[in-house]
């Protein structure tokens, strides 16, 4: 099966995409009178033209989520030695965010008032706000980790 894929996979998504993109422009057009009345009344979220778009770009979004997964799964599962170093590194990530996330004040009132205002305005409790400050945290370090590997890489690379 992964032969078959690496093969011909990028074709048969191409394939999928196409025909359904060529469904979707039939159905939404076979509608485009009414739709376009509908508009002119003002009731244009009334229409069922684009549904069968909008319900396939879902389906195709979870299935390509839901296979990336398993793919992932059965990647580790099957080469789990070398896989050990995208193993460390995703636990790395996870520990900047639980660090990051656990770094949160006891109180609203501890927190700079320029974030605590709109944290009682929003009502954002502060486990929310641990979760978005050490989303946030982690980004910053991964992306700083980013510049300074490809810093790093091309330092290496002019030296050799």
């Amino acid at each position: 099966m992964y032969k078959f894929l690496t093969k011909n996979g990028q074709l048969i998504a191409f394939g999928v995409g196409a025909l359904i993109t060529v469904i979707f422009l039939g159905v939404a057009f076979s509608g485009l009178d009414e739709f376009n009345s509908m508009v002119a009344m003002k009731n244009g979220h009334e229409s069922n033209n684009f549904n069968f778009g909008i319900s396939a770009s879902i389906f195709l979004i979870v299935a390509g989520f839901v296979l990336m997964l398993l793919f992932g799964v059965y990647q580790v599962a099957t080469h789990f030695k070398s896989s050990m170093k995208g193993i460390i590194g995703f636990a790395v990530i996870v520990l900047i965010f639980i660090i990051a996330s656990n770094m949160v004040p006891g109180s609203i009132d501890e927190i700079h008032p320029y974030i605590a205002e709109p944290m009682k305005k929003y009502e954002v409790s502060l486990g929310d706000y641990g979760l978005i400050s050490g989303g946030i945290t982690t980004a910053l370090v991964l992306g700083l980790g980013a510049v300074l590997a490809f810093v790093g890489s091309e330092i290496l690379n002019f030296f050799k």
